[in-house]
This record gives C-alpha cells, sequence and structure tokens, in this order.
C-alpha cells in the first residue's frame, strides 16, 4: 500500500477558509489544525498534499470531494457526506467518523487505523487497497460493495451489514463480532477463526455444535 506523497517541505499553515475563497475549492500544500468547521456545503471541493490534524469537520456536505495525498490525524469527520468522492494515498489515523458517509465513493490507497467507523456508510463504494487497523465498525453499512485487496485487521465488526457484498479472500479471523450480516454465497473462500465459522454454521446451516 503506497503511503500519502507529502513533501514536508512545501507544507505551510493553512486556514479551512481558505478554500471559499480559491475558485475551485482547493486546499493544497497546507498544514491545517485545531479549526472547528461544521454544517458546510462544499460540492466537488478538492484537498490535495495536506495534513489535517486536531480538526473537527462535522456535519459537512463534501459531495464528490477529491482527496489525494491527505493524512487525518485526530480529527472528528463524523455525520459527514463524502458521497461519490474520491480518496487516493489517504490516511486516517486515530479518528472519527461516527455516521460518516461514503456511498458510492471511489477509496484507494486508504488505511484506518484506529479509527471509530459505528454506523458508517459505504453502500455501492469501490475500496481497493484499503486497511482498516484496529478500528471500530460497529453497525457499519458496506452493502453491495466492491472489495479489492481489502485487510479488517483487529477490528469490531459488530453488527455490520455486509450484505450482497463478495467477501472471497478476505481475512476477517482477527476481527470480532458477535452477529453479522452477510449472504451465505457472499463468505465463501473468505477466512475466519474457528468461533467465527461456529457462528456462521449455526446461522446458515442451523447446525447445532456443543
Amino acid at each position: 500500500m503506497q503511503t500519502p506523497k507529502i513533501d514536508q517541505n512545501q507544507l505551510s499553515p493553512l486556514a479551512f477558509q481558505t478554500i471559499y475563497t480559491d475558485d475551485d475549492q482547493l486546499l493544497l500544500h497546507g498544514q491545517l489544525s485545531d479549526e472547528t468547521v461544521t454544517k458546510q456545503t462544499l460540492e466537488h471541493p478538492i484537498f490535495e498534499q495536506c495534513v489535517f490534524e486536531n480538526m473537527t469537520l462535522t456535519d459537512n456536505n463534501f459531495f464528490r470531494a477529491e482527496v489525494n495525498d491527505v493524512i487525518f490525524k485526530n480529527c472528528d469527520l463524523s455525520n459527514c457526506q463524502f458521497e461519490k468522492a474520491g480518496f487516493y494515498r489517504v490516511q486516517l489515523i486515530n479518528c472519527k467518523l461516527v455516521g460518516t458517509t461514503f456511498d458510492k465513493a471511489f477509496i484507494k490507497e486508504v488505511q484506518f487505523d484506529q479509527c471509530n467507523l459505528n454506523l458508517a456508510n459505504l453502500n455501492e463504494a469501490k475500496l481497493t487497497k484499503v486497511t482498516f487497523q484496529a478500528s471500530r465498525l460497529t453497525e457499519i453499512n458496506c452493502m453491495e460493495t466492491t472489495l479489492k485487496q481489502v485487510k479488517f485487521t483487529q477490528s469490531d465488526l459488530n453488527n455490520a451489514d455486509l450484505t450482497n457484498t463478495n467477501l472471497h479472500r478476505l481475512d476477517l479471523s482477527t476481527c470480532q463480532f458477535k452477529a453479522i450480516r452477510v449472504q451465505p454465497f457472499d463468505i465463501r473462500g473468505c477466512r475466519v477463526n474457528a468461533e467465527q465459522a461456529l457462528y456462521f454454521a449455526n446461522q446458515f446451516l442451523e447446525l447445532r455444535i456443543d
């Protein structure tokens, strides 16, 4: 997986409000920190080669955003709308994304590390080379989603909805869940641990195992 291509020597302190004065709604080569921006609507904003740290960006609509070579660290992006957005070479570290929507988004070379994505939506999104590391994904909606070279590692998937999402070659063995919603034909070729195998056997085969 490629990491964000950011030249630290080109970064300069930048305020989020700069995007409102740019004709292309562009934030480029910026170091943004300790700001609060809520309930704003920006159609097709572009965040490129930026570092966001300790930012509160909740309840914003960033429809069709382009997010390329960006790092989010200790940020709150809860309830944001990233529908039909594009994320490429992005790292999100210790971020809160509760209820955030990525429906129909294109997400490639992206890492979610120790993030809270409870109740997030990734329906009909396309994920390629995406890693969820030690993250909370309870009640996440990931229906009819394309997953290619996606890794879920030591994450909480309890009550996740993966209906009509092909899990072939996906490894869930280090994750935890008491219940998960999947279709039986979609878990073929999925790697699970013994406890998870018993859960699926009970769900789909109605087996009783003592």
